[in-house]
């Protein structure tokens, strides 16, 4: 039985280049693992999040977040920094990774070229449904299985890193419009959000907007502000801001509703985030 202060990572190797990473975290201290990165091609990695939360910090200062129940997909080549694991929270995770030729196999040529990057990049972070849950929860030791639970994880997710084939191809204006509205909403996470006033602000009209976020970000608008707003506010509540103060410069009025939207967001509430940093 895993008891605090034990560390636990088990790899297995699979068919096309895959790997399956099992690991479970118990650090009595506060833990700060060094990441380097030692292949020379990009790769695919699907972290799926079992329990509590760690994060990986960029040598730039950017981090992203893993959290229970919750699916964080990214890519790299290059990326160095560190992993944080705070002291005494148990944190367990599944992670696949896929190597270039694995996500061409896989996904396809075309969603290989959008979803490959050789700079960090997080391309879905989103919570997983019962279907997911359960292939997490099933322990195999066999390699068939093993074989059969990746693949069934992959499966049950490609929808939201593949491309429609039946999609028309965006007119890079209309990218260029949805990335406008990207970067307003990332400037006005204090303001009441309106699907008509962002169409118009990146001149587009709603359902414009809408099919194109969908298609360009593989998500909608509003998922897509509400990971910017928990992002953001997750940073104040580290600097020491109260969980109040958070709310409001993330454009909620009640912090009753913020903390509800947090907690669904992270798995953990606001309160016990609020001036972390300084303490890891």
């Amino acid at each position: 039985m895993q008891k605090p202060g034990e560390m636990y990572v088990r790899q297995h190797q699979l068919s096309q280049d895959m790997r399956m990473v099992q690991s479970d975290y118990w650090p009595v201290e506060a833990l700060c693992e060094s990441s380097r990165p030692t292949h020379t091609q990009p790769q695919l990695v699907l972290t799926f999040g079992l329990r509590g939360e760690s994060r990986f910090r960029e040598t730039s200062g950017r981090e992203i977040a893993f959290s229970a129940g919750h699916l964080t997909v990214t890519s790299f080549q290059a990326s160095q920094g560190e992993r944080l694991y705070r002291a005494g929270e148990r944190v367990q995770q599944v992670r696949l990774i896929l190597s270039a030729a694995s996500v061409r196999h896989y996904f396809g040529e075309r969603a290989a070229a959008g979803l490959l990057q050789p700079q960090l990049k997080r391309h879905l972070f989103c919570r997983f449904g019962h279907a997911t849950a359960a292939q997490l929860n099933q322990a195999h030791q066999d390699p068939l299985r093993l074989e059969i639970q990746a693949l069934s994880l992959l499966a049950l997710h490609r929808h939201q890193l593949q491309p429609t084939e039946t999609l028309h191809k965006l007119h890079p204006q209309i990218i260029e419009r949805l990335e406008q509205a990207r970067d307003w909403m990332r400037n006005h996470l204090a303001d009441a959000f309106s699907l008509s006033a962002l169409a118009l602000a990146a001149g587009l009209s709603d359902y414009q907007l809408k099919r194109g976020f969908q298609q360009h970000f593989h998500c909608t608008p509003g998922a897509m502000l509400l990971q910017m707003r928990m992002e953001h506010a997750h940073r104040l509540l580290e600097q020491g801001f109260q969980v109040a103060q958070a709310a409001w410069q993330v454009g909620y009025q009640h912090p009753r509703n913020f903390s509800v939207a947090f907690q669904r967001f992270f798995g953990r509430p606001a309160s016990a985030i609020t001036g972390r940093k300084r303490e890891d």
